[in-house]
């Protein structure tokens, strides 16, 4: 958590880590994972400003629309549901790279689901980071943009890439060592 501390600290970014949301955040960053007593922490943090609040109920409300088309309210998102509900205006296409490594930043507990939780915590954040965030749309844009996007990198440098394995290999090719004339 240090190494990222410091590297937002050389990048010029500015964020607070002082709070059981910002430490969470800080944590999965890292490459860490929600635990189920950090998410409870997450839980009973309510914002402090009755906008704040009010945000996070307007997305709450629509959180709430999507969850019930499964049939039942069990406060987790199918990837597809959650896609299509917050996610589309800011990637492309369902199943691309980009998309699914969204998909399993915020699904911290890789239940293949995105819970409230998980989710409110991006919200949380960016309501606590950037407190002049004036309507509901500005707040998710805020939550991906500056909070899921950059918690993407840490899925990115988990799972190796092809052309890295590839150049890996190549580089151990086996060397023809011949003997120097005399």
């Amino acid at each position: 958590m240090k190494e990222v501390m410091l590297e937002d600290l050389h990048k010029n970014i500015k964020e607070e880590y002082m709070s059981a949301v910002g430490i969470a955040m800080l944590f999965d960053r890292s490459g860490g994972h929600l635990t189920e007593q950090m998410s409870e922490v997450i839980t009973q943090h309510k914002p402090k400003t009755a906008h704040a609040q009010e945000l996070i109920a307007e997305i709450r409300a629509m959180w709430d629309e999507w969850d019930l088309r499964d049939g039942e309210k069990d406060d987790k998102l199918e990837f597809d549901a959650f896609y299509n509900g917050f996610l589309a205006p800011y990637f492309g296409c369902y199943r691309c790279d980009e998309t699914k490594q969204a998909l399993k930043a915020i699904d911290m507990d890789e239940d293949g689901t995105v819970d409230w939780n998980e989710f409110a915590l991006y919200l949380k954040w960016a309501m606590r980071q950037y407190p002049q965030t004036k309507t509901a749309e500005e707040l998710l844009s805020v939550a991906f943009r500056k909070g899921l996007i950059p918690s993407m990198q840490d899925e990115i440098l988990k799972q190796p890439s092809e052309s890295w394995i590839k150049r890996s290999f190549s580089l151990m090719s086996p060397i023809k060592l011949t003997p120097s004339p005399k």
